[in-house]
């Protein structure tokens, strides 16, 4: 991200939005707040399981909407280098456990930073005018082996691109040893005054 893409996105994270979200099942919130912030949301499947919303309504900035989305939950929100939010446990401890590995920052980070350079390239499948949620699974070695959309962007043959696009499509960083999959990606539309995801072109 250049400076002045930086310094933008900075800006934005700064600035008041309205929010009006219910609380609800968490998955459903999350999409509702990555629709209304303009930011795509990254977190493992497993997390939202059974986990509900607080309710969230008035004007926040991004990092304090996100925080009281998630108020009693046990999760928390960290923005990674691609300019999108990831959720994870609060503790580290927690989520190291034998039974549930969580994915850290920096796979998430290279996780998301990959899907974009797969579907930016493609006129098709570039973000910033569509919504999807998608589930991945990945390999060991970091190779995207899945990709399962989570119901329609309204057009069938996008549908069949992001597909496509995503066949395995290569992480640069593995995923920790033992991580419950699948990951969920909630891709949003962008926000006018949000830096585009595929330097500058639409």
């Amino acid at each position: 991200m250049g400076a002045f893409a930086q310094q933008k996105s900075e800006t934005i994270q700064g600035a008041e939005v309205v929010f009006d979200i219910p609380s609800q099942p968490l998955a459903t919130a999350l999409s509702a707040y990555g629709a209304i912030a303009g930011v795509q949301v990254l977190y493992e499947t497993d997390l939202a399981v059974d986990r509900r919303s607080a309710a969230l309504k008035g004007s926040f900035t991004q990092e304090a909407a996100l925080q009281a989305l998630l108020a009693g939950t046990g999760l928390v929100g960290r923005r990674t280098d691609v300019d999108a939010i990831t959720i994870a446990p609060e503790s580290r401890e927690q989520s190291g456990s034998a039974a549930h590995i969580a994915p850290d920052g920096r796979f998430l980070g290279a996780l998301q930073a990959g899907i974009l350079g797969a579907l930016c390239g493609n006129t098709d499948t570039r973000p910033g005018g569509y919504r999807m949620a998608l589930q991945l699974w990945i390999t060991s070695a970091g190779i995207l082996q899945r990709a399962s959309l989570l119901g329609s962007t309204g057009n069938a043959h996008r549908d069949e691109a992001l597909i496509a696009r995503l066949q395995n499509v290569r992480i640069a960083v593995s995923p920790p040893a033992g991580m419950t999959q699948p990951i969920t990606l909630a891709i949003v539309p962008r926000s006018p005054l949000q830096s585009p995801e595929c330097g500058g072109e639409q």
